[in-house]
């Protein structure tokens, strides 16, 4: 999945990766562009890609601990793309006005990859289910939530988001797609 976002990609973009966790997708856009952020709002997250950036000694990558809901700390089109990775459906349904608002604010191009929604009944269908019933109460009420909402589409365009290119990878079960900002 991450060779499919960082394809696109261009070197001397300036990336932020929202909801970054460890920070494995950022390490992957390092390879491709000198200017990345990630930002996840856990801090033991944070904390394991800060060593891993120290350890592969690379300055060019920045981790910090932040609210996808709140990035004051950025200014208006600062980033060239924004990604967000497996993120938007672990997070509360009412939170995706403000989260959404503010990626836009913040970016030309924005990424989002995720869950397709409907997932093809079968063993892809419950596997997905279990990992999300297994990450817990919370988050798998999310998730529900983001299943019951239609998906990424639905809720992109919902928060007037346009769309520029949809596609299905990884067997179905994911959807990305990339939206322009204005």
């Amino acid at each position: 999945m991450r060779k499919n976002v960082a394809i696109l990609i261009n070197p001397g973009d300036n990336v932020i990766d929202i909801a970054c966790g460890t920070g494995a997708q950022v390490f992957k856009f390092a390879k491709i562009t000198k200017e990345v952020v990630g930002i996840d709002l856990s801090e033991s997250m944070i904390k394991t890609a800060i060593n891993r950036k120290n350890k592969e000694q690379i300055k060019y990558i920045e981790f910090i601990v932040a609210d996808a809901s709140k990035l004051s700390q950025f200014t208006d089109k600062q980033f060239d793309v924004a990604t967000m990775s497996l993120a938007l459906h672990q997070f509360d349904p009412n939170i995706y006005p403000e989260i959404l608002k503010e990626i836009k604010r913040i970016s030309n191009k924005i990424i989002f990859t995720d869950y397709s929604v409907p997932l093809s009944a079968g063993i892809k269908k419950t596997a997905v289910q279990t990992i999300e019933f297994l990450a817990g109460k919370e988050h798998n009420k999310n998730f529900r939530n983001y299943y019951k909402k239609g998906g990424l589409l639905p809720i992109l365009k919902a928060q007037n988001l346009k769309v520029i290119k949809e596609r299905k990878i990884i067997s179905g079960i994911f959807n990305m797609v990339v939206c322009s900002s204005s």
